[in-house]
């Protein structure tokens, strides 16, 4: 096999769920960055509600053409430069629709915008957002409100969550190579969570306070395995936190341009899963929001293959 294919083997697909509107185009915007970062691929969808059974296979693909030409013209207005793909769906269910698109298309990551009805500045997703990320075969990634409209996008600061397991190994090895294609830098976040016992425990032989200096110890220990698995030429450093990891994480994203997590600790293999860590960072997330799927491996975005395949 040449060089070329393996290539275009690992260079996969950045697929962006896009309508109409300011939050689509924050989706646009964000997809943009993630692209000239990558290299990716990028493939623009537009779901129209439609029911399929009214119309030829034929007569439907040209009515999808006509209803969303004008759209896809805005789309590639909106990304000049880059070469985009773009599909019309027609399909009730907008999540259905793009989770399948992304899975018949091995897509990598799936970009999409915030509800329109949260605050500037912030991640909200309504009830099609939600139920489009809990279970995406792709990482997902979430660009807050207002993000079109920022003067400047970059992703040279990178935030990572990290508790050590397996999903956070993964969204730490995502950031770093995201980092190393920007030349940016990481701030690696560990958070002990308050302690969480009831008379009946075992914990009530000890104090709160000697259980939250145990918690944060080993999470010391865990943010220091972390900095150690990061390259030298990635300027990095670690921060530990001590509350409730959703909300703390939340704070800090105004600091970076990216925050990445790992999805929840079971469910379905290679699929994006919403914990209360992830779901709290979706309603409130001040930066661009990646998480990244269960059980994947610990090069989600193929990054490092990418570059791997170049060097060949």
């Amino acid at each position: 096999m040449d060089t070329d294919r393996r290539f275009r083997h690992v260079d996969r697909q950045i697929l962006i769920g896009y309508q109409d509107s300011p939050e689509g185009r924050d989706a646009l915007a964000l997809g943009r960055v993630l692209a000239e970062v990558s290299g990716g691929s990028l493939t623009v969808a537009m779901v129209y509600p439609w029911p399929r059974g009214l119309m030829t296979h034929e007569d439907l693909s040209n009515a999808l053409a006509v209803e969303s030409a004008d759209t896809f013209k805005k789309v590639r207005d909106l990304l000049p430069g880059l070469s985009v793909e773009t599909v019309p769906v027609a399909e009730q269910s907008i999540s259905n629709a793009l989770g399948k698109l992304a899975e018949d298309r091995h897509a990598t990551v799936l970009v999409v915008g915030s509800c329109h009805r949260g605050k500037v500045g912030e991640t909200v997703l309504g009830s099609t957002g939600a139920s489009l990320l809990h279970g995406a075969p792709c990482a997902v990634m979430v660009a807050p409100r207002g993000y079109a409209e920022r003067p400047e996008n970059s992703l040279l600061k990178i935030g990572v969550g990290f508790d050590g397991s397996p999903e956070s190994w993964a969204a730490l090895e995502t950031a770093i190579a995201l980092a190393e294609r920007t030349h940016g830098e990481l701030l690696v976040l560990s958070v002990a969570d308050y302690p969480k016992y009831g008379y009946a425990t075992v914990w009530t032989v000890m104090t709160a306070g000697e259980f939250q200096d145990a918690e944060r110890k080993e999470m010391q220990r865990t943010q220091e395995l972390a900095l150690g698995r990061i390259p030298h030429s990635v300027k990095a450093e670690g921060r530990l936190m001590t509350g409730s990891p959703g909300a703390l994480l939340a704070d800090v994203s105004s600091e970076v341009d990216l925050m990445v997590v790992g999805s929840r600790g079971h469910g379905p293999l290679r699929r994006t899963l919403l914990g209360s860590t992830s779901r709290a960072l979706m309603s409130s997330a001040r930066s661009p929001l990646l998480v990244v799927p269960r059980g994947t491996s610990m090069d989600p975005l193929g990054l490092r293959r990418q570059q791997a395949a170049a060097a060949a």
